[in-house]
């Protein structure tokens, strides 16, 4: 593989994670939130939620954008 391919996959799988994070770890939800007091899990703000869903999508994008430019 080249090394801009790998770099994207990189990139996708960073951006999945922070996706998935974000969602697990939402304000959002309240049986999560309860969920995480009980566990003793983090439960993040909600401007922090957005800025890491956020930047999570634009991670995966970038991987993907940078994965297919190197298939070419």
């Amino acid at each position: 593989m080249k090394n801009g391919m790998t770099r994207g996959i990189v990139m996708i799988a960073g951006g999945i994670f922070l996706v998935y994070w974000a969602q697990t770890h939402s304000p959002k939800d309240f049986g999560q939130v309860v969920g995480n007091a009980v566990s003793g899990g983090y439960t993040m703000s909600e401007p922090w939620y957005y800025v890491c869903l956020g930047l999570g999508i634009l991670v995966g994008v970038l991987g993907v954008l940078r994965t297919y430019k190197s298939m070419k």
